[in-house]
């Protein structure tokens, strides 16, 4: 993961929201508090679950995966647990649930001795509507509505529905969306930036375009260095917050044509390549001709 804002994460998620979380993945409990970032300390250079969840009857581990589950993420996953329960603060058991971009539903049963299975549960995000959940938050972004917590849950969930270089694709679009939100709440946008900042530190494989996302995501604003922090900082706030929004759009904007002509290259029909990326026609025929494709 990268370094900054990383015991950040989740700090101000509230109950209901996480809770929201849980009935996605088809879980219920009253009680749902946030507790990752003190067990992020005990070995850093490798103990570093995604998201840890006191509920009810349980201690719940929340793990992305990109890739197809093998013996060696069963291992790594069994440590966690094993770790998790032994620094608990309760007398609960520790279980784990993973969403995973790549995998169906189903339980893994990992033997890691004759007399014991560790067994865990993996969440196939394959299923969501993404275009239908894309949708219902920009007709709502267009007519001024704010959407509900479960609406911006499921948003920023999207990019792990996908596989391959989908992922960052999609990043981006929710991104756009996401930063264009300004009525949500401390603990709405907490959740929301957290999922995305470790689907974005997890599955963007470029490190510059990386660090730039989860910066801006992590609230340190590192694009405003970058475009056009000298052209508006006069001292006025007005101006200040100027400098944030082109940084923020530029930032997005570029990341969404490197997307388009990797489509491009790659052989994509323009109208479709507009209709996916939400771009105008004519924006992807303007990269078309720049790039002599």
């Amino acid at each position: 993961m990268a370094e900054f804002q990383e015991d950040m994460l989740f700090k101000n998620v509230a109950d209901e929201d996480a809770s929201i979380l849980l009935e996605i993945l088809g879980k219920k409990s009253k009680r749902t508090k946030v507790w990752t970032k003190e067990l992020r300390h005990i070995d850093p250079t490798y103990y570093k679950p995604d998201l840890i969840l006191d509920l009810d009857d349980e201690n719940l581990i929340i793990e992305f995966q990109s890739t197809e589950i093998n013996d060696n993420f069963s291992r790594r996953a069994h440590s966690y647990v094993a770790l998790t329960d032994q620094n608990k603060k309760n007398t609960k058991e520790v279980n784990l649930i993973v969403l995973s971009t790549v995998e169906d539903s189903k339980i893994v049963e990992y033997p890691y001795n004759k007399l014991n299975v560790f067994k865990y549960y993996v969440e196939g995000l394959n299923n969501l509507d993404s275009e239908e959940i894309i949708n219902n938050v920009t007709a709502k972004l267009k007519s001024k509505k704010i959407p509900d917590s479960k609406e911006i849950i499921l948003l920023s969930l999207v990019p792990l529905s996908k596989k391959g270089k989908n992922i960052v694709e999609y990043i981006y679009r929710v991104l756009r969306i996401l930063f264009r939100l300004k009525d949500l709440t401390i603990s709405q946008k907490d959740l929301a930036y957290g999922i995305m900042w470790l689907t974005t530190d997890k599955f963007v494989e470029d490190s510059l375009e990386r660090n730039i996302i989860c910066d801006l995501l992590g609230g340190r604003m590192s694009l405003i260095h970058e475009y056009g922090e000298n052209k508006f900082n006069d001292g006025k706030t007005e101006g200040i917050e100027q400098g944030i929004e082109q940084g923020i759009e530029q930032g997005i904007e570029q990341g969404i044509e490197k997307i388009i002509l990797n489509l491009l290259k790659s052989g994509e029909n323009p109208t479709d390549i507009a209709k996916k990326t939400e771009v105008d026609l004519e924006k992807v025929l303007e990269i078309k001709n720049k790039n002599k494709l």
